[in-house]
C-alpha cells in the first residue's frame, strides 16, 4: 500500500479525524493479524462489530482505527458513517490514484484460473498485483486494491458474488479497463434463483467500464447476446469456449480461438492459438481441455493491455499450478491423484469429469457436496452422477448429504459414505488391484474434500500402506 496520513484518509472517506495524524502504510479488517502501525477498519454486520476488538489492535500496536462512532480509547480514530463503505471508498481511491492497467474477471467457473494465467502472462511485461486466495467479494476486493503500490503496472482482479448487485459494487471500485466473463452456469442459486439470474449478475461486471473499454466473453454461450446488449458502449472480444472437439460448434468467427488441440500424458493441452491474422503454439501446464477456453480468455485480455502473443506463449508455459485446482500428484507408479478440491459447481464438476475421462486405466471420482444450488440441488447432483456414468468413469464414491443423489444415479455402482475413513477403507483395497488408476477429488469448499486428499497422502506415506 502507498503511505497516506490519517488526515488524508479521513479526507478521502469524508470522515472526522480524532487524534494524532499518523502515517499509514497498511490496512486491516482482521484484529488477529494486524501489524504495528497499521490502520484497523472496524467492520460491522448483523452478527459482529469490529469495534469490540479495538483493545486487541491497540495492544498489537495499531496506529489508528476507522469506526462509525467515537470510542473512549487512546488511539487515533477516523469516524465515518459506514465502515464497510469506507473500506470500499479507500480501496477505490488508491486504485484511482495509481491507475494501473486493470483487468477484472468473473464467471461461474474458471475465473481463478484465468486470473492466474493473466498474472503469469503480464508478469513478463511488468509488475502485477493479482487477487490472492478468495479475496474476491465486497471485502476482499477493496483489501486487494489497498495492496497496490506505485510499482504495480497491472492489476488483475477476480470478482465473485453470491447475490445480485455484488459484482456491480466491486466493479465500481475496480473500474477495470478490461472485463472478462468466463461463463455462467448453475452456482450460488440460493442467491441468484436460476442460471439466468447468474448471467445477469455476471453481466454487472460490464457496468463499471468506461466508454471504449473492452468486454471479453464467450463466443457461443446462450447468454452471449444478452451480455453483448449490456455493453454496446464497449469493444467486444469473443473467445471460442467449446473445447470438447473442434467440430462441436462453429467457432471460426470468434475473435480468438484454438485449433489442433491435443493432450499430453499428463492431460495438459497443446494447441494453436489464433488471434486475427496471428497465431502461436501454446502448451499448458494445467490439465484438462477446459483450460483451453480459460487460456483464450486470458490471452485476449493480456493482448488488450499490451502483451504480445509471445508473452502469452511463454507465460502460460511457465505458469505454476493453483493449489486445489487440478494438481496432479503421483501417489506411486500405478496411482495418480488429481486434487481439484478447491471448489465445485455443476459446470466445474463436468469439466473435472471430462478431465478424468481423458486418462487411461481405471478412473475414480471422489465427490463431495456442491453447495448453494437452491431448491433443485438434488437434481443437479443427479445430473453429475449421470454425466460421470456417460463419461465412462469406473467408480464414483460420494461424501456428504446431497452427493448421495449423484451416487444413486451412477449406474448402480456408486457408493455413498458418511465419513472420510469409511470411504478410504473401501477405496484403497479396490484401487490396489488395478494396474493404472487415476483418482480425482472434487467438492465445494464446505465439503472440505481437501481433507480427503490429505488423508490419501497420509495413508500412502505410512510404511505399510497398500498405496
Amino acid at each position: 500500500m502507498i503511505t497516506l496520513s490519517c488526515a488524508e484518509i479521513a479526507s478521502l472517506l469524508q470522515g472526522q479525524l480524532i487524534g494524532d495524524n499518523h502515517p499509514i502504510s497498511d490496512v486491516s479488517t482482521d484484529s488477529r493479524t494486524i501489524s504495528r502501525g497499521a490502520l484497523f477498519i472496524a467492520l460491522k454486520g448483523p452478527n459482529f462489530d469490529g469495534s469490540r476488538f479495538v483493545a486487541d489492535v491497540m495492544a498489537k500496536g495499531a496506529a489508528a482505527i476507522v469506526v462509525d462512532r467515537p470510542l473512549d480509547c487512546d488511539i487515533s480514530q477516523i469516524i465515518v458513517a459506514d465502515t464497510r463503505q469506507a473500506l470500499g471508498q479507500l480501496g477505490a481511491a488508491i486504485k484511482a490514484r495509481l491507475q494501473p492497467k486493470t483487468i477484472a474477471v468473473t464467471g461461474s467457473a474458471g475465473k481463478t484460473t484465468v486470473k492466474e494465467m493473466l498474472a503469469a502472462i503480464l508478469s513478463r511485461c511488468g509488475q502485477v498485483l493479482a487477487t490472492q486466495g478468495n479475496f474476491n467479494n465486497d471485502i476482499g476486493v477493496p483489501l486487494t486494491l489497498l495492496r497496490l503500490t506505485e510499482k504495480d503496472q497491472y492489476a488483475v482482479m477476480e470478482l465473485g458474488a453470491n447475490h445480485a448487485g455484488e459484482i456491480a459494487y466491486t466493479t465500481s471500485l475496480v473500474k477495470p479497463d478490461v472485463a472478462i466473463i468466463t461463463n455462467a452456469a448453475a452456482s450460488h442459486l440460493e442467491g441468484f434463483g436460476d442460471t439466468y439470474g447468474v448471467a445477469r449478475a455476471k453481466g454487472e461486471i460490464f457496468s463499471g467500464i468506461a466508454d471504449g473499454g473492452i468486454a471479453i466473453m464467450q463466443h457461443d454461450s446462450e447468454f452471449t447476446e444478452y451480455w453483448r446488449n449490456r455493453c454496446k458502449h464497449l469493444k467486444i472480444i469473443s473467445f471460442a469456449s467449446d473445447y470438447k472437439t473442434d467440430s462441436d460448434a462453429d467457432n471460426s468467427t470468434a475473435d480468438i480461438r484454438a485449433e489442433q488441440i491435443s493432450l499430453n500424458s499428463q492431460g495438459c493441452a497443446q494447441f494453436k492459438l489464433i488471434y486475427g491474422s496471428d497465431e502461436v503454439l501454446v502448451q499448458l501446464n494445467l490439465p484438462g481441455k477446459h483450460n483451453v477456453a480459460n487460456a483464450l480468455a486470458a490471452a485476449a485480455a493480456a493482448v488488450a493491455v499490451g502483451a504480445r502473443l509471445s508473452d502469452v506463449q511463454l507465460g502460460l508455459a511457465q505458469m505454476a499450478g493453483v493449489k486445489g485446482r487440478t494438481n496432479i500428484i503421483e501417489l506411486n507408479p500405478q496411482i495418480k491423484l488429481i486434487d481439484d478440491s478447491y471448489n465445485a459447481n455443476v459446470e466445474s464438476a463436468k469439466a473435472a469429469i471430462d478431465l478424468l475421462a481423458s486418462y487411461p486405466g481405471y478412473r475414480v471420482l471422489l465427490l463431495g457436496d456442491m453447495a448453494e444450488l437452491g431448491a433443485n440441488a438434488r437434481l443437479y447432483h443427479e445430473e453429475i452422477g449421470l454425466y460421470a456414468k456417460h463419461a465412462g468413469i469406473n467408480l464414483l464414491f460420494t461424501l456428504g448429504v446431497l452427493s448421495q443423489s449423484a451416487s444413486d444415479l451412477f449406474n448402480g455402482q456408486g457408493s455413498h459414505f458418511s465419513s472420510r475413513q469409511s470411504m478410504l477403507d473401501r477405496l484403497i483395497p479396490l484401487i490396489t488391484t488395478q494396474q493404472s488408476v487415476t483418482i480425482l477429488v472434487k467438492g465445494s469448499r464446505s465439503a472440505k474434500m481437501e481433507l480427503v486428499v490429505q488423508d490419501l497422502l497420509e495413508r500412502c506415506q505410512q510404511e505399510r500402506s497398500p498405496c
